[in-house]
């Protein structure tokens, strides 16, 4: 084996467990939900998820009569994730409610709530970030029952998507922001 080869080999088998050796890992977990706080330390971002946590913020105000879904026995089906590094960032912030309440009532007081943050857009179907200056596009499918409003850009933006349940509606709000 030539020389080149070897430093490779050892490079690459080195490398990474010297990049682990700089990571540092924390873990809060709480005892009765079995959710947990995660912060991840490493040379090249941080990383911290709150999962199941109350008081998500997203910017938007919480339908009066809303509450937090559960899942068997868990906490809230709410989460922070954020990522921080020297060349990026992301934030994104997620909660999801039940409410007896109509999915029309529920889309009717979004709307308001979103049209601070600039023009709204409805859907249904799947959005995505393709158009022009990085503004949302929804691509119909006609027969989904879920219906999402959205507001923002590619970097920053809203999404509520909300669905029938029962008698009420099922719906989750959520907040994303990129840095470069």
């Amino acid at each position: 084996m030539d020389s080149r080869r070897r430093v490779g080999a050892f490079a690459t088998a080195v490398l990474p467990v010297v990049w682990l050796a700089a990571c540092s890992i924390e873990v809060d977990e709480d005892k009765h939900t079995g959710a947990a706080d995660v912060d991840i330390h490493t040379p090249l971002a941080d990383l911290a998820v709150r999962a199941n946590s109350d008081g998500v913020d997203t910017g938007l105000a919480v339908h009066q009569g809303a509450r937090p879904t559960r899942h068997r026995g868990r906490g809230p089906s709410n989460a922070k994730v954020s990522i921080d590094g020297p060349l990026f960032g992301l934030r994104v912030a997620t909660a999801e409610y039940e409410d007896d309440a109509s999915p029309d009532e529920i889309l009717d007081f979004y709307k308001k709530e979103m049209a601070a943050y600039g023009d709204v857009m409805e859907c249904r179907g799947n959005l995505d970030f393709k158009g022009r200056l990085g503004r949302p596009v929804c691509r119909e499918r006609w027969r989904s029952r879920e219906v999402s409003l959205v507001v923002g850009t590619e970097r920053e933006h809203r999404i509520m998507a909300v669905e029938p349940r029962g008698s009420g509606s099922k719906f989750a709000v959520v907040h994303v922001r990129t840095d470069h």
